[in-house]
């Protein structure tokens, strides 16, 4: 592990994991103190209309409070280390990456939020006999979230900006073709097992979320269900993907039609043949932006073939035997840098 990796893992320590739990931590101890001054029952839920509409016991806020956000700083935790595996266990994966940095920053910011959301739920409560007395807490609700944004901002920078990215790129020869031969090259693109569990397993808590909010008769019930209703969507036409490169570029078409990406022979910079970790680069899979520029379709971790446009802009899309599709698109990109040529010096 190079200096720079592992000062990078240092203040992902710090800013993702020892100061949101320390915020965790010390949130708790005042909601803990604040307990015997709330009204049994006390209010635990605003739906934005004025006071409050849902009512429970005070200890939800301890509960609350400590396990949600301890839960969270530990996956994200989890998924920072799991997306950087280092040697020996995977020499050639990334060391670290922005998305890493990423998460690190959203775990300060999450842990901060809930802690001012806890502590201003609370505190609005303090010394009432009636909980339907308390006022509506909206206002502080919005202050929340723009000063969550503004910590995230916060523990992004005070992370330094490192990547690795483990094996380096491979350089493609033009495939050799006949004059006048023409070649036609197709493959499936499949998401990994990885990225299937991982997808379905937000679905399936999203759903049964949105179930318990349904027999709990929260009026928001639908919004969650609606969500899941267009991740299923998403799943189904975006879980296999057809690759082909032809005379007319590069095409990279969904099962279901949709979506589709082409990238036309005279639009072709540079091809190469990239080695991609989709968590650890793209932050998932499926079509993906990275924090680097760099979009396609990313569905399992291994070689990709990366095209870049004459604008800068970069195409991925993971795929086997991404080195022949890349040879022969390399091959029909000169050809038609060949061809314009000719006809601009007539």
């Amino acid at each position: 592990m190079s200096p720079d990796v592992r000062r990078a893992r240092r203040a992902f320590l710090w800013v993702g994991v020892v100061v949101p739990v320390v915020i965790t931590l010390l949130s708790s101890l005042v909601i803990a103190l604040w307990l015997p001054d709330l009204p049994d029952p006390a209010a635990t839920h605003w739906s934005g209309g004025g006071g409050p509409d849902g009512f429970g016991p005070a200890w939800t806020y301890l509960a609350i409070g400590l396990g949600v956000p301890l839960g969270l700083i530990a996956l994200f935790a989890v998924f920072a280390l799991f997306a950087h595996r280092v040697p020996p266990r995977d020499p050639n994966g990334p060391q670290w990456s922005s998305t890493a940095r990423l998460l690190g920053a959203m775990s300060l910011g999450v842990s901060a939020m809930l802690a001012w959301m806890m502590l201003i739920s609370v505190g609005v409560q303090r010394g009432l006999d009636d909980a339907a007395e308390t006022p509506d807490i909206t206002g502080w609700v919005f202050v929340g979230c723009a000063g969550a944004v503004l910590v995230v901002v916060a523990g992004w920078f005070l992370q330094p900006r490192v990547t690795s990215t483990g094996t380096p790129a491979e350089e493609v020869s033009p495939m050799v073709l006949a004059p006048g031969e023409r070649a036609v090259w197709t493959a499936t693109a499949t998401t990994g097992r990885a990225g299937v569990a991982t997808l379905t397993a937000l679905f399936l808590v999203l759903a049964a979320t949105a179930v318990v909010m349904w027999a709990l008769e929260e009026p928001s019930w639908w919004v969650l269900g609606l969500v899941c209703l267009l991740l299923g969507a998403l799943m189904l036409t975006m879980l296999t993907f057809r690759v082909r490169v032809d005379t007319a570029g590069l095409l990279v078409r969904s099962s279901a039609g949709w979506p589709r990406f082409r990238v036309r022979p005279d639009d072709v910079a540079a091809v190469r043949v990239v080695p991609v970790h989709p968590f650890a680069e793209f932050g998932g899979w499926g079509v993906r932006l990275s924090t680097d520029g760099r979009f396609g379709v990313v569905l399992r971790t291994g070689d990709a073939l990366e095209v870049t446009r004459r604008s800068g802009r970069t195409f991925v899309v993971t795929v086997d035997d991404a080195a022949t599709g890349a040879a022969l698109l390399s091959a029909t990109a000169s050809a038609a840098a060949s061809r314009v040529d000719r006809e601009e010096s007539r």
